[in-house]
């Protein structure tokens, strides 16, 4: 594999000024990662909180016990116990096979990061990912892309799921997973490794119940050997150590949602648009009731917590008790999320992608109420993976991988029809339509003289003649494609690898299709290669 770097925008205009140098980070963000000493900066700052590390341990050691993790994931688990150590830490949905391709990306940055610093500060740092196993939004993450056919599909898990279950409690049927996932990998041909990625795969769904756990399962294989530790938000143990802060959340809860409205109203000055949807009624907490999730709302006039319809309602008292006694009916929201990360880790770094970078610098005052400073925010690693023979198309057509990225490739198509027609076809069809108009007009106008009813059957047989000249346009523009079949494939393919449905590779596709075609040590040389934080995104040749 070799690494090169180009430059881009990320998908939000904070996010791409952040990691530019442009945003001026102090107005919404705790650190500065231009600072050379900003992590020693961090580990001083963390050195005067205090964790809930006991409890931390033994409920790590107790979840990981059941995916049988590897005795690196528990030596990591163990060094949390140790009041120096530290963690960098992100996290995503639980996608089937772990989702898109940035979900693993995350992982990669997570650990690449964690160990750098473990190296330049002399203590512990902790690789976590947070499975955002409270998530509700099923139709996220029950599914993922394949190439059939040449084209972009959507391969969805038959599930019959309609109320707002957290993905922690979505149950998978074995069975079905595994035809549905025989369905899948079918779909990436027939190799060496495929066997084995099936055998991997059913071993994964054997430990899982739930599509949190076979998320967890998956990874913890996969990074096995660099001691990936997993949190899953929804486990009700880990509820258990978040009631203190579930408290603290009720008492300042329009603290909270102010805070975060003057940041979007200070951010809005400096010309950014609001990457969160809030409210002043917000509570930025859901109540589940064991089947779906309510995200609670404020009604200042009767002093409760309701649900947007009323469905649900809570007086204040009755929602503390249930931080107290029951605190897994309670869930955080976006906002709400990283400050309970902050309450039970010593967070030393947070992994961004660009959407959670926007959504952040919100939260800046938000983390300020509660003495917190927001750790620094790391932008995960961006890649695109470049295979041998999509490179080779690349150079037959004259095209880069940046001109692709960039969104270019509809330009380089009609560039290239202009190539291969020595006529001015698209010039002689304008021509001739206009040319067709302006004989057909007088018609009309005389027919209309003698008779008015005629109106509509003159206007089709216009419409009928245009639309023949333009499916003749199309007949000739699909002759030149079948004339030029072996090229015009190769934009196809190209599209189909690096910009499918009109998107980053690393949004769509899923990182077992590479596994099949490679072979399982396709992530230990992700793994190798040389990354630089430097913000600039990563094209890796295969």
């Amino acid at each position: 594999m070799e690494i090169w770097e180009i430059s881009l925008r990320a998908t939000t205009p904070l996010a791409t000024d952040y990691m530019t140098g442009a945003f001026p980070v102090e107005k919404g963000f705790g650190y500065n990662l231009n600072e050379s000493d900003v992590f020693q900066q961090r580990l001083r700052d963390l050195s005067e909180r205090a964790y809930p590390r006991r409890q931390l341990v033994e409920h790590l050691f107790s979840y990981h016990e059941k995916f049988q993790a590897s005795s690196q994931t528990f030596e990591n688990i163990q060094k949390l116990a140790n009041a120096s150590s530290v963690v960098v830490i992100g996290g995503q949905q639980a996608g089937l096979l772990t989702g898109p391709l940035y979900t693993i990306y995350k992982i990669i940055s997570i650990i690449q990061l964690a160990k750098e610093q473990e190296q330049q500060l002399g203590v512990p740092v902790v690789p976590v990912f947070w499975i955002a196993g409270e998530d509700h939004d099923i139709a996220e993450i029950d599914h993922v892309y394949i190439a059939e056919n040449g084209k972009v599909q959507k391969r969805t898990y038959p599930h019959s799921v309609q109320e707002k279950r957290m993905a922690a409690e979505l149950s998978i049927d074995r069975e079905t997973c595994l035809q549905w996932l025989k369905e899948v990998v079918e779909t990436y041909g027939e190799t060496e490794t495929t066997n084995d990625v099936l055998r991997f795969l059913e071993d994964c769904i054997e430990q899982a119940n739930t599509f949190v756990d076979f998320f967890a399962a998956i990874v913890l294989r996969l990074f096995a050997s660099e001691g990936l530790v997993v949190v899953n938000a929804a486990d009700g143990a880990l509820r258990s150590m978040e009631s203190e802060f579930f408290t603290a959340l009720i008492e300042r809860h329009r603290d909270v949602t102010n805070a975060v409205i003057k940041q979007q109203q200070l951010l809005a000055q400096l010309g950014y648009r609001k990457a969160l949807d809030i409210e002043p009624q917000c509570a930025n907490l859901f109540y589940y009731d064991g089947c779906e999730r309510w995200l609670l709302e404020y009604e200042k006039e009767t002093d409760r917590f309701r649900s947007k319809k009323g469905d649900i309602a809570f007086s204040k008292q009755e929602l503390l008790m249930l931080a107290k006694k029951d605190p897994y009916k309670l869930s955080n929201n976006v906002v709400t999320r990283p400050l309970m990360q902050e309450f039970l880790f010593p967070t030393l770094a947070f992994i961004a992608g660009p959407g959670e970078i926007a959504y952040w610098a919100e939260l800046k005052e938000a983390f300020t109420l509660f003495s917190y400073t927001m750790p620094p925010v790391v932008p995960r690693l961006n890649m695109t993976l470049v295979e041998r023979s999509i490179q080779t198309d690349l150079q037959e057509l004259g095209l880069t991988v940046e001109q692709v990225l960039q969104g270019h490739i509809d330009e380089a198509k009609v560039a290239w029809r202009k190539r291969q027609i020595k006529y001015p076809l698209d010039e002689m069809i304008a021509t001739a339509k206009e040319r067709i108009e302006d004989i057909h007009r007088p018609l009309r106008e005389i027919g209309l003289e003698i008779d008015r009813g005629l109106a509509n059957v003159l206007t089709k047989n216009a419409t009928f003649l245009q639309a023949q000249i333009d499916f003749l346009h199309q007949t000739l523009h699909r002759s030149i494609e079948r004339k030029y079949e072996v090229e015009w494939k190769k934009f196809a393919r190209i599209e189909t690898s690096l910009w499918p449905n009109k998107a980053p590779q690393e949004r769509i596709w899923n990182i077992f299709y590479y596994i099949n075609k490679y072979g399982f040590d396709f992530i230990p040389r992700l793994m190798q290669l040389d990354y630089r934080w430097n913000n600039l995104h990563k094209i890796v040749y295969i």
